[in-house]
């Protein structure tokens, strides 16, 4: 058969690169049944999720502070943040003793060798961060309608999150902090601040929780606390010089990039519950 009579090879292309929001979109189809599901069925299984989040978390923010030039203690920093978010009420004074004390000594033993007698701050500081902050997350689900908490603090964070970068894209012009995120707007963080004061008291409704007029001022605050947490963990990266804590998930940076604005509402939520709602 002549070369010019064989059949044309067609090779067909696919697209081997996703764009970032697609790789977004699939990471959080992946995720939040994963996350939703760990909280409906409790038990262990819900503070396991948490504690692996919080190790990981741990990990990128000891990456970020040597980053930075500062090392930390990354054994005492994981322990730490394992510790933390395992103890529990009753056993937390202990846990921050020994915790703060074992970086006292890293910190000290560094000093000998050239340390600067200051690095003990990032470790002990990491550890707050990424352990006992998340941690009440694990509390949280064990009050009172637990499951319920959670799943508002969880769901208006994400509108928080969305309706700021929404709005933030389609009408921000006044930027918020250009120094520490230079992509968020006032536009944004306002619209942020509405949606969820709208959605939160209406989630609320819908799973039977009390409280009434302050659910307003509930979905309020997340969203405040939610947009702190996320100015708080880009000023960490920015002193590291990086754009994302970690690679771990996909669209996303790091598990820190995503823990960021909740590790700011799960200790609101919770003491709202505590010294509002359980209270006698």
């Amino acid at each position: 058969m002549a070369a010019s009579d064989r059949a044309p090879v067609i090779r067909l292309t696919l697209p081997l690169r996703l764009s970032n929001l697609s790789l977004r979109l699939i990471a959080a189809i992946v995720a939040l049944p994963v996350l939703i599901g760990a909280t409906y069925l409790g038990g262990w299984v819900f503070p396991a999720l948490v504690l692996a989040a919080s190790l990981l978390a741990a990990w990128e923010f000891g990456r970020l502070a040597e980053a930075t030039g500062t090392p930390v203690a990354k054994p005492v920093l994981i322990a730490g943040t394992g510790l933390l978010v395992v103890a529990g009420q009753q056993f937390i004074a202990p846990t921050l003793t020994a915790v703060l004390l074992a970086a006292l000594v890293w910190s000290l033993w560094r000093y000998r060798r050239g340390g600067t007698g200051t690095d003990w701050l990032w470790t002990v500081g990491g550890a707050f961060y990424t352990g006992w902050l998340p941690a009440h997350f694990v509390t949280l689900r064990s009050e009172e309608h637990g499951l319920e908490w959670v799943l508002v603090a969880l769901c208006s964070t994400v509108v928080s999150d969305t309706a700021a970068y929404a709005v933030g894209r389609a009408a921000g012009r006044r930027k918020l902090a250009p120094l520490v995120s230079p992509g968020k707007t006032w536009e944004g963080a306002i619209g942020g601040l509405v949606f969820t004061t709208l959605v939160t008291p209406a989630l609320a409704w819908l799973l039977h929780l009390p409280g009434g007029p302050l659910l307003w001022v509930l979905g309020f605050a997340i969203s405040v606390f939610a947009q702190a947490g996320d100015l708080v963990e880009s000023m960490l990266k920015r002193n590291a010089g990086v754009k994302d804590a970690g690679r771990l998930v996909p669209g996303h940076g790091g598990i820190l990039d995503r823990m960021d604005s909740l590790v700011f509402v799960g200790p609101l939520v919770y003491y709202y519950v505590r010294w509002l709602i359980s209270a006698p």
